[in-house]
């Protein structure tokens, strides 16, 4: 009887390990989504081109896509990079926005995060 009660919770464990990956939030080039309505920031900007780097060297992606997705993401990571130094507020939806001092993004009206950046979508 306790050797069926170990392996249950030895089965059970090996399950939701296994299952893990496949059940929590992942973006569009497979990097996850760190929280709710939050963007990625330059250093996850800058993860997501080595990963779009790497599945054009093993072949998962061609290269018609590689070019503008490389294109976007790089101008994203730059755009955030300048926001940050610059001191400039972003929205999660627009990206950077050019008034310094805004609370609220001019574009869409949402809530405007110092170190949030533009979505990957």
């Amino acid at each position: 009887m306790t050797a069926l009660l170990i392996g249950t919770v030895l089965a059970v464990a090996s399950l939701c390990y296994v299952l893990y990956p496949l059940l929590r939030p992942v973006g569009a080039l497979g990097v996850p989504v760190r929280g709710q309505g939050r963007s990625q920031s330059s250093g996850s900007a800058v993860e997501a081109l080595r990963e779009l780097e790497f599945d054009r060297q093993t072949g998962k992606i061609s290269d018609a896509d590689y070019g503008p997705l490389k294109a976007r993401y790089t101008d994203e990571a730059v755009a955030v990079m300048r926001a940050a130094e610059s001191g400039r507020k972003s929205c999660p939806a627009c990206g950077p926005r050019p008034e310094a001092d805004a609370e609220f993004c001019s574009r869409c009206g949402a809530a405007l995060d110092a170190e949030a950046g533009p979505k990957y979508r």
